[in-house]
């Protein structure tokens, strides 16, 4: 238990339950990588099995993890909401066309009104449903972003099923009033779907009986920080040792975290400790940090301006507290660092959970020391304070501050887009114009500062400097393809003092207004652009078990083909018309997405050709059995 040989990713943990879909799904992180929102869908699907790297939507040639991927981001961008800190959204270096479908996905927000704190919660939320079973859910609390960063992290992983009762668990009412407050931290207002899938999950939440993990006892606390402007303290327990585990610290929070007890013990990052006064780990008899050796180096990932100064992309990023008291222990993880911020400005999430101090208590979380390999105090070396520390540039600092206050201030205003139809003499192109704008609220940056802006479906040279005037900011881009039209606009602030350059790129989600209605149709067509490949994404769209979807694509990757890439044949795949019979007297639910794909296509001539010519003479008939069965419901 609390071993770094015990480990999950992610995309792992996302995978719903056997019998089971997800219904719904919320995720709250502080950082976002857009690239990395894709693994989500791809995980709820099950279709991670053929993805052969950690960036699914790689363009490596791979037409196979391509397909799978636009039929997992099809069938959940639509149940799927991520809530960010504005500003904290980094530009991916190379743009997909299926960022399209996440658009509606993404709320930036900020918190309450007067705090001078971030959003900072990492925490996950999905609603399973099965045909014969009851409606489960699963709470994942972890201290990592939704982005590639390859830091150690830990995860709890919380699941139960919806109880038929009328009033919720006490429990569980931190958890559910924390849900409902996330709209209202937008930043802008948010749709209509997100505003409802809050709050039936923040409802339901309320009653479910989570079950504890193995190891502790039946108690848990959740505790939500800062949503609501009210400063709360989750350390009450009795406290008579304490381990601290935190990339971040701050020299009050430390002395607060230790007034009672002794013996305690400090996890942290050498570059936070250097700094400190050496009085603030006066009460520690232990301070750590990682050992070289079990640094993981991050990766080449496929992103830009992601990283923001309070968070780590690799090394230690855990946030873990645990107090032994008597016979007992406790355990809170989640998000919150060691500092002052964390705790009184700052929205944040933890979970309290409690335990027999010779299972969970801070030597069998440590290990002993010489012990098993397998256990943290072997990736731990003693922290050796340095003999002199650098000199800090304050004119850097003060930049790098200034940069951090902008960036929420830009992504925060109201952005506006509307997107017309360009029309010139003698030019049959199909062009754009996208007048991008905060209405009539002015954006007040100050003296020495740059910024500029482009659509992320287009490179950095594109970038347009915007115009501030006291009437409010805008910019306009011109003659744009179809292609080019995105919700995503990137950023780039640049501030200057004293022939000192300091810059910041970030991403800003703001709905287009205007977009042509079939825009999501011709994506698909335009990623299916053959007959075969149309043919295999709707069987996959009837699978009724996701395995089999991802053994046929496994043999498409192969070069395996033959008479199953029609309507009928022996081969080891469903035939499409098998498929559909199939669907209709086990999964009826399964033919809105089949439908929905059908008409998407023939929005255009285009994609209306890739379709079988004899579709309909199948089709029709089975869409009029579905239709008397009462399935198609709202889901047209």
């Amino acid at each position: 238990m609390l071993q770094p040989s015990d480990r999950r990713v992610l995309r792992e943990a996302l995978r719903p339950p056997q019998g089971y879909t997800v219904d719904r799904a919320l995720a709250t992180t502080y950082s976002l990588d857009l690239v990395a929102l894709l693994i989500a869908p791809l995980s709820f699907s099950l279709f991670d099995r053929i993805a052969r790297r950690d960036d699914p939507g790689a363009d490596d040639g791979d037409a196979l993890g391509a397909t799978a991927l636009l039929q997992a981001v099809r069938a959940h961008a639509e149940r799927l909401t991520v809530y960010c800190q504005a500003g904290s959204i980094g530009r991916p270096g190379r743009y997909r066309q299926l960022l399209a479908y996440l658009e509606g996905s993404v709320v930036e927000v900020r918190p309450p009104l007067g705090s001078t704190g971030v959003f900072h919660p990492k925490v996950w939320v999905q609603r399973f449903t099965s045909p014969n079973g009851p409606v489960r859910y699963r709470v994942l609390v972890n201290s990592r972003n939704l982005t590639f960063d390859r830091s150690w992290d830990t995860m709890l992983a919380l699941e139960g099923e919806l109880q038929d009762r009328t009033n919720g668990f006490t429990r569980n009412r931190p958890l559910g009033d924390f849900l409902a407050a996330l709209p209202g931290l937008s930043v802008r207002p948010v749709a209509r779907r997100v505003a409802v899938d809050a709050a039936l999950i923040a409802d339901e939440i309320r009653r479910v009986a989570f079950e504890v993990p193995e190891g502790f006892e039946d108690q848990l606390t959740f505790w939500p920080l800062g949503y609501d402007g009210k400063v709360r303290w989750p350390f009450d327990e009795r406290i008579q040792r304490m381990l601290v585990i935190s990339p971040f610290v701050g020299a009050e929070m430390l002395g607060r975290l230790t007034e009672r007890g002794e013996g305690h013990v400090l996890v942290s990052r050498a570059d936070e400790l250097d700094p400190l006064p050496p009085e603030s780990l006066a009460h520690f008899a232990e301070v750590h940090v990682l050992n070289e050796g079990a640094e993981v180096e991050p990766e080449d990932v496929d992103r830009e301006g992601a990283s923001s100064g309070d968070e780590a992309a690799s090394g230690l990023h855990a946030k873990l507290y645990v107090a032994d008291a008597g016979w007992d222990a406790h355990i809170w993880t989640g998000s919150a660092n060691a500092t002052r911020a964390a705790f009184e400005s700052n929205v944040e999430f933890l979970v309290q959970l409690t335990g027999k101090k010779s299972k969970i208590g801070i030597d069998a979380v440590l290990g002993e020391a010489g012990g098993s390999a397998a256990a943290l105090r072997a990736l731990l070396v003693a922290y050796t304070p340095p003999a002199s520390l650098p000199g800090l540039d304050p004119i850097k600092a003060a930049l790098e501050s200034r940069l951090r206050v902008l960036r929420v201030t830009v992504a925060s205003a109201p952005w506006k887009a509307r997107v017309e139809r360009e029309a010139e003499p003698g030019d049959d192109k199909e062009r754009y114009r996208v007048h991008l704008s905060t209405g009539r609220t002015p954006i007040d940056l100050g003296r020495g500062v740059d910024i500029r802006c482009w659509p992320i479906a287009l490179p950095p040279e594109h970038a347009a400097s915007l115009v501030l005037l006291p009437t409010g900011a805008s910019v306009t881009f011109t003659r744009l393809s179809f292609q080019a039209l995105t919700s995503f606009f990137a950023f780039r602030l640049r501030v200057e003092e004293d022939d000192q350059r300091s810059e910041v790129v970030f991403v800003v989600n703001v709905p287009l207004d205007g977009a042509p209605e079939n825009r999501h149709a011709r994506i698909l067509q335009a990623m299916l652009d053959d007959p075969a490949k149309v043919l295999r994404f709707l069987r996959m769209l009837l699978a009724l078990d996701p395995l089999e979807g991802i053994e046929e694509l496994l043999e498409w990757e192969a070069g395996v083909d033959g008479p199953s890439a029609g309507w009928s044949g022996t081969g080891a795949e469903t035939p499409l018309l098998e498929a559909l019979l199939q669907a209709l007297d086990r999964e009826p639910a399964r033919l809105a997405d089949f439908d929905r794909a059908i008409r998407e296509l023939r929005m255009t001539a285009e994609g209306a050709a890739l379709l079988p010519p004899e579709l309909d003479l199948v089709w029709l008939p089975l869409r009029e059995a579905w239709e008397a069965q009462g399935a198609l419901g709202g889901r047209r």
